[in-house]
């Protein structure tokens, strides 16, 4: 007996079912893979809370530093945009064995870079929990500086107070990574916002007691283009280590 071969018509019944179909699922799968990078992002942000707490351990009970004049920051060793990030030289570098990923968010791909490669996605709570040493004046060629950070028992309120999150900033035009998480009460008063809302809405954040959590933005000030805004108002409530 002869195979009936398919019509033309049925050929683009069925070409336009498995459209559908695929417009259907498309959504939940973007939504699948969304999800996907929120929670890396989580678990590598909770790598970065063991590293806080045996950096700490190991060193008389200090927290990290942010970042100094040699171009060493907690990540890595920043030498200059036309070289990539020696993520082996970072203060916090040996308490996550060198591993570049954990400092990278998978939802932050997009990004004007400040170096050959990326830095990181997240900053760190710098304005509270280190202190800026420096040497000389900043128009001085010898100019140094530290920000050191300060004694781990200056944070009381484990629950509430940031360590790291997501961050960004664009405060130049082009959205660039930022480390430096400048509290409300510094940045808003000058128009700029330095957290990423990049998970659907929300951002990641690390809490002193080393649990993550997802915030959505506080209302004091709405988002910008970016995505970027605040998770409290100029009180700086989740900055403040006590």
């Amino acid at each position: 007996m002869q195979r009936r071969a398919f019509t033309l018509i049925e050929l683009l019944v069925v070409m336009a079912i498995i459209s559908i179909l695929a417009g259907l699922l498309m959504p939940a799968l973007v939504a699948a893979q969304k999800q996907a990078w929120s929670t890396s992002c989580q678990s590598r942000l909770r790598q970065i809370g063991h590293a806080v707490t045996m950096y700490s351990i190991n060193s008389a009970d200090c927290l990290p530093g942010c970042g100094d004049y040699t171009g060493t920051q907690f990540f890595g060793l920043l030498k200059g945009f036309a070289d990539p990030v020696d993520f082996s030289a970072g203060y916090m570098s040996p308490y996550v064995e060198g591993d570049r990923d954990v400092w990278q968010c998978p939802a932050f791909a997009e990004f004007m870079p400040r170096a050959d490669g990326p830095c990181t996605g997240y900053a760190y709570n710098y304005a509270y929990l280190t202190d800026l040493i420096t040497a000389g004046n900043w128009w001085d060629p010898d100019y140094k500086y530290w920000w050191r950070g300060k004694k781990a028992g200056i944070i009381t309120k484990y629950t509430t107070t940031v360590l790291f999150g997501d961050s960004a900033t664009n405060w130049m035009g082009p959205l660039e990574e930022n480390w430096f998480w400048t509290p409300p009460s510094q940045g808003l008063p000058w128009g700029d916002s330095y957290t990423h809302f990049r998970h659907r809405g929300q951002a990641n954040v690390l809490w002193a007691d080393g649990h993550v959590a997802s915030l959505f933005p506080d209302k004091c000030v709405p988002l910008d283009r970016d995505n970027l805004g605040v998770i409290c108002d100029e009180s700086d409530l989740y900055y403040k280590p006590q």
